[in-house]
């Protein structure tokens, strides 16, 4: 099979190497792809794949670089726009079309009678009967060519051939030759949404460089404007230029969601919206814009719980879910989006935040899970599912264009006047709206009529909506001070450490202790529940959820770095020697039971043990010994257990410091001593060359 380069075939189609690389890329056009001596991918183009017209002209040039005949002329691009489809019946024509159609018909039967009434030659009556027809239809083209060609499409039922000259299907159209469409397209379709103007300029500028007979019939602006409306779907427009998520959202179909088979209280929604009203903050004396994190039930859509805040956090979550839970009850579900104000450990848990790393199995409840209320996340990026996005915009409208510190959601909407209110002192404070929105809220927006999905409550409030409904499944509620303790904070699970146990509160610790159990559970395990909103104790859980104690603050502890009150001082070094009297006593108490005969030291208690032992100490010997000897003892073994081994001359004495020893010669090569020697130098004597030392050795 025989491949080309992306250069070649660039050459061969007319266009350039760039366009050749992206077809490849995006599986158009099949390729092999190999890694040249630069580690950068080279595409080799089989011939099998490229187009018949394409083959064609490849072949046509090898024929003619071997001198066999003339270079074909170029042929059309491959890649041509589709042919539309053939319209068959009067109903897929516009008004207008269906006009010229019904007229060409008359004019061929008209025709027809005509000549069937002339008695002369029928090409002298078809004349006359051209000229007839331009003077009655001076609006359309009528020549003698034209009736053949539409009498033709009226005989074969070709209702299309009926309309192509006059405009029809076509009119106001002009081809564009589909190499420079698509072009145009390539720039065009781009999610950087480059002008009309700009793409038609630059295509004209690739015309001139590579299709430069196509630059005299230029299509005109206009006409690429008329193309893209007729040939390029809306879809496609929209995925192309403003990118996927915008495609889904204004394109593809959505989900309706039914709420027949749902009641109040059964799912209620959480976000938070940022207030369109410049505020101002009396604590601090800043300008600022406040929050509101919001539950919306969602049978009725009434607003059931609120709290406005600086900033959306879990905190302002947990108020507003604790605020609709003492007007309206505990739900069966909630539904939350993806921020971390509700992804939290201790509210509903990380949902689609969780990690591979992150063990559930050391995590305390959560407050839903304490509740007894299902967690539900959003898809990402999919705001189709939250109807309180709605809610919020009503919101917007209505409330937040009552004050004099609107600004609107973007810099379009904002106000001209809005700086000159907020140098006069104009705008609202922080309390006024915190008060109006409570008013706002059920005053108003939950009296407003249901504009929900089922028509049976068509003309009755959200709040009447909400009221007939309870009725027929019934109300979850909570004593007020359960309620309270399973709406508390919980800590991650922590080991208990010589100041306690701690609660992080904007990046500080703070510490709580009982100074007896403390020292008594040090190093094991809990997990703190907590109240944001006093600080003075905290409830005290093991990994089973089982409360343990009830512990205090450890404020004697916290001390400033330079002080000179004494008293603080005081007060925490005498809480150190409370503490450390407890571990001395409790360290006495251990061995407050056993009698003064049995307190003996730990040598006497080793001595002790020792002598228990050599009671029990015997060796047992085995019954199968085997006996070495020293004239049958294997040279590996002598070797390794470290005797002497000598060359096989004979000899008859070892001269050593100490004395002489008498060795007998052995059969083998080798000579051993038997025995331990301790003097540091072993002279070796050979009988039959002289009386000095031949060999000495080192023990």
């Amino acid at each position: 099979m025989e491949y080309l380069t992306v250069a070649k075939t660039a050459d061969l189609k007319g266009c350039s190497e760039r366009y050749i690389k992206k077809l490849c890329k995006d599986g158009k056009l099949s390729c092999n792809i190999e890694i040249n001596d630069r580690n950068r991918p080279k595409y080799m183009i089989p011939i099998s794949s490229l187009p018949e017209d394409l083959q064609a002209k490849y072949y046509a040039q090898k024929r003619a670089e071997a001198g066999l005949e003339l270079v074909a002329q170029p042929v059309k691009n491959a890649l041509k726009q589709p042919k539309k489809p053939v319209k068959t019946s009067i109903e897929e024509f516009s008004e207008d079309e269906r006009d010229e159609i019904a007229l060409w018909v008359d004019i061929l039967r008209d025709w027809q009678r005509y000549r069937d009434q002339y008695p002369g030659k029928k090409t002298e009556v078809d004349k006359l009967y051209v000229g007839k027809c331009q003077l009655e239809h001076n609006d359309i083209k009528v020549s003698v060519d034209i009736l053949y060609r539409k009498y033709a499409a009226y005989r074969n039922n070709n209702l299309q051939g009926l309309c192509e000259n006059r405009g029809g299907a076509n009119k106001g159209k002009s081809s564009i030759p589909p190499e420079l469409w698509e072009q145009f397209c390539y720039f065009y379709l781009s999610e950087n949404k480059p002008t009309v103007s700009r793409c038609y300029d630059l295509t004209l500028e690739c015309a001139k460089e590579w299709y430069p007979s196509m630059v005299s019939n230029f299509p005109s602006d206009n006409t690429f404007r008329r193309h893209i409306k007729s040939e390029i779907p809306q879809a496609v427009l929209t995925y192309m230029r403003d990118g996927d998520k915008a495609m889904k959202d204004k394109c593809l179909p959505y989900i309706s969601r039914m709420y027949d088979g749902l009641h109040a209280n059964d799912v209620w929604i959480a976000d938070n919206h940022t207030f369109d009203i410049q505020s101002y903050d009396e604590d601090n004396g800043t300008i600022h814009r406040l929050y509101l994190t919001a539950f919306l039930d969602a049978k009725s859509g009434v607003l059931v719980g609120w709290n406005i805040c600086d900033s959306p956090n879990s905190q302002s979550t947990i108020i507003a879910l604790r605020h609709g839970i003492m007007r309206f009850g505990i739900p069966k579900a909630v539904y939350f989006d993806n921020g971390r104000e509700f992804l939290t450990h201790d509210v509903g848990g990380k949902g689609h935040r969780s990690r591979k790393t992150d063990n559930p199995e050391i995590e305390p409840p959560t407050i839903l899970q304490r509740l007894g209320i299902t967690m539900h996340n959003a898809i990402v990026r999919n705001a189709k599912a939250k109807p309180i996005e709605r809610t919020f915009s009503t919101v917007t409208m209505q409330f937040a264009r009552m004050f004099e510190g609107y600004c609107g959601g973007t810099i379009m909407q904002r106000p001209e006047s809005l700086k000159r209110r907020i140098k006069e002192g104009k705008i609202p404070c922080d309390f006024e709206i915190r008060e109006y929105i409570d008013m706002y809220i059920d005053g108003d927006f939950n009296m407003q009529e249901y504009g929900g999905a089922e028509t049976k409550y068509k003309g009755m409030s959200r709040i009447d909506v909400w009221n007939m409904d309870i009725k027929s499944v019934g109300i979850r509620k909570a004593p007020e001070a359960e309620l309270n303790l399973m709406l508390m904070r919980s800590t991650r699970v922590q080991k208990i450490k010589r100041n306690g146990v701690f609660v992080e509160i904007s990046g500080e610790k703070v510490w709580f202790m009982d100074y007896e159990n403390t020292y008594r559970h040090l190093g094991e395990e809990v997990y703190v529940r907590y109240d944001p909103a006093d600080l003075r104790s905290v409830r005290v859980y093991d990994k089973s959820d089982r409360y343990l104690w009830t512990w205090e603050c450890a404020d004697k502890l916290l001390i400033d770095y330079i002080t000179e009150s004494k008293e603080e001082i005081s007060d925490a070094m005498a809480l150190q020697r409370r503490v450390q009297r407890f571990i001395k006593a409790e360290a006495q108490n251990i061995t407050d039971g056993l009698n003064s005969e049995h307190k003996i030291d730990l040598m006497e208690a080793a001595a002790l043990k020792a002598a228990h032992g050599k009671q029990s100490f015997k060796i047992v010997m085995p019954s199968n010994v085997i006996m070495i000897r020293a004239d049958n003892e294997p040279e590996s073994i002598s070797k390794a257990s470290g005797f002497l081994s000598c060359p096989s001359k004979p000899f008859t004495t070892f001269d050593m410091p100490s004395g002489k020893a008498l060795v007998s010669r052995q059969s083998s090569t080798s000579y051993f001593a038997p025995f331990m020697v301790r003097p540091s130098t072993l002279s070796v004597y050979a009988t039959s060359e002289n009386e000095k030392p031949s060999r000495s050795y080192i023990l």
